[in-house]
């Protein structure tokens, strides 16, 4: 019996369940090395167990070694269920402009999805290109169209 459908998938189909996580205190320095060590850009952030973050690692780009991520996590932090379909995963990260959704089943963080989950099942993409150089990854909505991480620097003189 083969796979479903990617459109009739469910969001547990695809999903990371072994999931690099770190506190609120982190320094930005421990969590660039957790990224690198594990190969993730995304690193949800808990307090006390109960998920309050979510960082990028185009989120650290700059950032003091030493800084906590409480100050640079993303929040309210955009979540989905383990049981959502795979589009429906894909459509709340184009609106959220987000490449990743931390999976919550009872309140509980279970794994998390990404854009890169999806694209290689079969959706299109959840991500936008930087419409200066065409990049496809830390992609972000800004006043002047999209912009990677890199060319926002750039255009905003370093203040991403």
């Amino acid at each position: 019996m083969g796979l479903a459908p990617t459109t009739e998938r469910r969001v547990a189909e695809l999903m990371s369940w072994a999931l690099e996580m770190a506190e609120v205190a982190t320094t930005c320095r421990e969590a660039r090395r957790m990224c690198a060590a594990r190969a993730v850009h995304h690193l949800p952030i808990v307090e006390g167990g109960i998920l309050v973050g979510i960082v990028c690692t185009c989120d650290l780009r700059g950032a003091p070694a030493d800084e906590h991520l409480g100050r640079r996590m993303r929040t309210p932090v955009v979540t989905i269920r383990p049981d959502a379909p795979t589009w429906d995963a894909l459509g709340t990260m184009k609106n959220a402009d987000v490449g990743a959704l931390p999976v919550l089943y009872h309140g509980f963080l279970i794994g998390i999805v990404t854009a890169g989950d999806l694209e290689r099942a079969g959706l299109q993409s959840a991500r936008g290109h930087c419409a200066l150089c065409g990049a496809r990854h830390h992609v972000r909505r800004t006043p002047r169209g999209s912009r990677c991480v890199a060319c926002w620097e750039i255009e905003s003189g370093g203040k991403a």
